[in-house]
């Protein structure tokens, strides 16, 4: 897509505990919203929750068409605070980098890459029991399970990510 054809996308600030309402009146008004949102796991009282959080807390994207637009119009629209100004005119975010976050952080893409581990390889965790963690890949059997070497309390335990853990991790 030529980037004169593209949509422009602004930078709104919503006003506290207004997600929901934000994005109901600005959709009503016929722009496109993107809030980009990641899954993180929290320890709390000895079990591990599993949470979405915003990227960009207290901040949306706003899309819109070139041709038709009034950007004092979503100032105005109830949840927003305020659009982000340069001298006066709206500060722009390139085509490039909306593309960039809708497909690390878009609803139904894979966040992670897919690589091939090998024996030897290090990766970090990124989610569950040994969040923030770092192994090394001990062996990749026929039915893609990984077996780890984790480094904890002093020895190393041998552990198995079935195939669902497997896109809870970064290559190292």
């Amino acid at each position: 897509m030529s980037q004169s054809l593209a949509k422009k996308w602004l930078i709104a600030q919503i006003k506290p505990n207004s997600y929901d309402l934000a994005i109901r009146n600005v959709k009503r008004q016929g722009f496109e919203v993107f809030i980009p949102k990641m899954e993180t796991t929290i320890k709390k009282e000895n079990r591990f929750i599993y949470k979405n959080v915003f990227v960009f807390p207290g901040y949306m994207f706003i899309g819109f068409d070139r041709q038709n637009f009034t950007w004092t119009k979503i100032n105005s629209t109830y949840g927003i605070s305020k659009v982000l100004v340069f001298n006066k005119k709206p500060s722009e975010i390139s085509y490039d980098l909306i593309v960039a976050l809708k497909n690390r952080y878009g609803a139904n893409i894979d966040p992670m890459p897919k690589e091939s581990l090998q024996k030897g390889d290090t990766i970090k965790l990124n989610a569950g029991p040994f969040v923030d963690l770092i192994a090394k890949i001990e062996n990749v059997d026929e039915t893609n399970r990984i077996w780890l070497l984790l480094e904890a309390m002093g020895g190393y335990r041998r552990l198995r990510l079935q195939q669902l853990e497997k896109l809870k991790y970064n290559k190292v």
